[in-house]
């Protein structure tokens, strides 16, 4: 992980939605490298009982991110908390798993998912991800079809909403209540206002805060929005661990993304993290 003082953590934050357009966009052009997996009980000291690990876009490391293997493989090994993945609503009505709205980011598409039906995204090849020359005829995945994985191998559903249409939250919560997922799912998202709208649907959905760089005014809207957690970005609060402490403070779950290595496994559990959002760390 990229050690950062306090300083450069706030100008990275700061400047991040310059450097999201700038950098991110061309990053994802690129090819995706797959991660070496790595046993936490091997790159960590601690005891790692009561700590749990979730799988980002899936076992994503190792297999394209936000696809059936990648969501197949975490539920195989066994010892994950949860499996995360990003979803949109598609033209049709049927949530979508992509993390990107912009299809040529890494499908063989134009133009943004919302656009589209269902057959539409799923008639489109997916051009990059770990490993994708042994997936060659990877489908862009369905909400529903991830929620089965979830359901089948018993971890708990993270699912980051990323549309940012209000108006959808009440199709979403349908989706939750007809897969009776309603006390197992954890609903984290960037934005606010859909989490504030499904509060208002349903008071005990367990509900996550995401965020770059924690504050103040962020952990107030989280409390306010009725989240029950704060999931926050390892690399820019890694040497701000008083935050993290405030975050407990407040009694909301401290969960951070995305960990990979030694340093940064160990600065979140000595912070007090207790939900680890990996790529690559394998949790037993």
């Amino acid at each position: 992980m990229q050690k950062l003082n306090k300083f450069t953590a706030f100008a990275g934050y700061k400047f991040s939605p310059l450097l999201h357009k700038v950098v991110y966009k061309s990053m994802r052009k690129k090819p995706i490298e797959a991660i070496e997996l790595k046993k936490a009980s091997v790159i960590s000291h601690r005891d790692l009982t009561n700590i749990h690990f979730v799988a980002h876009r899936g076992l994503s490391g190792v297999n394209p991110e936000n696809t059936l293997p990648s969501f197949r493989a975490a539920a195989e090994h066994g010892g994950f908390y949860g499996i995360e993945c990003d979803t949109y609503l598609a033209k049709d009505g049927e949530w979508m798993i992509v993390h990107d709205p912009n299809l040529d980011s890494l499908y063989n598409g134009e133009g943004d998912v919302r656009d589209y039906t269902k057959d539409e995204l799923q008639s489109l090849k997916m051009l990059r991800g770990a490993n994708i020359g042994m997936n060659l005829d990877v489908k862009m995945c369905t909400l529903q079809d991830y929620v089965d994985i979830c359901k089948k191998a018993g971890c708990r559903p993270v699912i980051e909403i990323k549309d940012d249409r209000i108006e959808t939250m009440p199709s979403f919560y349908e989706f939750l209540k007809k897969n009776d997922i309603l006390k197992s799912a954890v609903i984290i998202s960037f934005l606010i206002e859909d989490l504030r709208a499904l509060h208002k649907i349903d008071p005990e959905l367990e509900m996550w805060y995401l965020v770059n760089y924690l504050d103040t005014k962020r952990i107030q809207w989280a409390v306010e929005a009725g989240c029950k957690g704060m999931d926050f970005s390892a690399v820019f609060n890694a040497c701000r661990p008083d935050w993290i402490k405030k975050v407990l403070d407040a009694g909301l779950v401290a969960a951070c993304w995305t960990v990979d290595d030694a340093d940064g496994l160990e600065a979140m559990l000595s912070a007090g993290v207790t939900v680890i959002t990996t790529n690559s760390i394998l949790p037993e």
